[in-house]
């Protein structure tokens, strides 16, 4: 049987490997054989019932046998993905023991042929054990022929079909020679179909179960890619912050030093130090806030560790734009600045952390306009204000262009513009503009001293 097996995966190589098991129907599917079997049996017998109205008495089997012959060819189905190979060996069965007896009429009858078809289909779509199944199959196929041709050579079928009463026959092969071969060539047809048949659905099952495993495969790996990139993200932001926070602390460590010198000689210089220690400390506290809360917001328990050894610089604001601005005009996307402001300078005396933000996200809308687009012109605007909520900074970078055909993103950078609007209680907006063009905006919060002293 191996030979037989290794000699079918080379005629036809598209087939599984032969160790590869088809998984099971579910509950319903199974539900739906008993359902369909049932079916196909009362249709059956209807078919019967009619056929008996247009055959003789005395040629025609009993309703009874009818009945038996049907049922044991027919319920079988019932159970043919759960024991394809043992209800193709119980239908088998039943067609070679109803086609010697005097209901033979009734395996000749579409719905019986039909069940017979579909348990042979079913035993190789849908049996896990396949070298059983050719060992079985060759056995029924072997029986199968026997069995014919002692039936074809030695009952009276010939006769009782008046083959030898056709004295001037159209065709040009002689009667005794045409009926065997028609014979042969329909169950041939019949047993070569329903094998084929079920060899195909059984390779375009593997065919799908690959795809699906496929497919999880890549959704896996995407979405460990996309924690991974995210997680990273918050990584950068974090150590940005950390710098930051670091600045700070230092601040309030020189500050306290010089008020302790001077508190002797200069009490109001003493105060105003301490006053400056103060506002450090707060600003410290509500950034220390923010890193704390994307890091408890974080995917996995333990940030990756890639990049953990970078070099240490100091970390860009606002004051850095033009040179970002440069870098971008030297890659070919020449930028237009604007800033509207509530009050003079106010961009340039942002917290440490708001103003690195905002640099962040200029340079990666900035990127993506690069990358994605075809506009060779941008506009990057800062603004800042005061709502309801209190005082908010914004930076918004616009083009005109379209997305370029042989664009493709992992949203990763997009995905970190959010994380470092949310650090600052932010909101975004990316999306298209009409007629055209991309529009990535962000507005971030700016905390107020009370505020400071409330998420202190």
């Amino acid at each position: 049987m191996r030979r037989l097996t290794d000699y079918v995966h080379r005629i036809l190589p598209s087939l599984p490997p032969a160790d590869w098991e088809r998984p099971a129907p579910d509950k319903d599917g199974l539900r739906r054989d008993i359902l369909a079997a049932l079916f196909l049996l009362v249709f059956a017998v209807l078919i019967q019932e009619l056929s008996l109205s247009l055959t003789e008495i005395k040629n025609a089997p009993t309703r009874s046998d009818s009945v038996i012959v049907l049922s044991a060819m027919i319920l079988p189905l019932m159970f043919r993905r759960r024991w394809p190979i043992l209800m193709m060996l119980l239908g088998s069965a039943a067609f070679m023991i109803a086609g010697t007896s005097e209901a033979y009429m009734v395996t000749m009858q579409i719905c019986a042929q039909f069940a017979y078809f579909l348990g042979l289909y079913t035993a190789v779509t849908w049996s896990r054990n396949r070298r059983a199944l050719w060992s079985i199959l060759s056995v029924v196929l072997l029986s199968m022929a026997v069995w014919i041709i002692i039936d074809l050579f030695t009952s009276d079928l010939m006769n009782s079909l008046n083959i030898n009463l056709v004295e001037n026959p159209a065709g040009s092969v002689p009667p005794e020679t045409a009926f065997p071969l028609y014979t042969f060539l329909i169950n041939l047809l019949f047993f070569g179909g329903a094998i084929f048949l079920g060899l195909i659905s059984w390779s375009n099952a593997y065919a799908n179960e690959l795809v699906k495993t496929q497919a999880q495969r890549i959704a896996d790996q995407s979405q460990q890619l996309a924690d991974r990139a995210v997680n990273e993200e918050r990584l950068r932001i974090a150590r940005e912050l950390h710098d930051v926070i670091a600045h700070h602390i230092a601040s309030v460590g020189v500050q306290a030093a010089a008020a302790r010198m001077v508190q002797a000689r200069d009490p109001e210089k003493a105060a105003e130090l301490m006053k400056g220690i103060e506002e450090s400390a707060r600003s410290a506290v509500g950034e220390t806030r923010s890193l704390l809360g994307v890091l408890r917001e974080s995917g996995s328990d333990v940030l990756p560790e890639s990049g953990t050894s970078d070099a240490r610089r100091p970390e860009p604001s606002l004051r850095q734009l033009q040179t970002l601005i440069d870098e971008n005009r030297a890659q070919g996307l020449t930028v237009d600045l604007s800033r509207a402001e509530h009050s003079p300078n106010y961009l340039d005396s942002l917290p440490a952390g708001i103003s690195l933000a905002l640099y962040r996200i200029s340079s990666e809308a900035l990127a993506n306009v690069r990358r994605h687009s075809t506009a060779r012109r941008a506009t990057l605007s800062l603004r800042s204000g005061v709502d309801e909520q209190g005082p908010w900074v914004e930076a918004e970078v616009t083009d005109e262009g379209n997305t370029r055909p042989d664009s493709s993103g992992s949203g990763f950078g997009l995905r970190g513009i959010r994380e470092r609007a949310n650090l600052h209680h932010g909101l975004v907006e990316i999306g298209p503009r009409i007629p055209h063009g991309w529009r990535t905006r962000a507005r971030l919060r700016v905390l107020t001293d009370a505020e400071t002293r409330l998420v202190s």
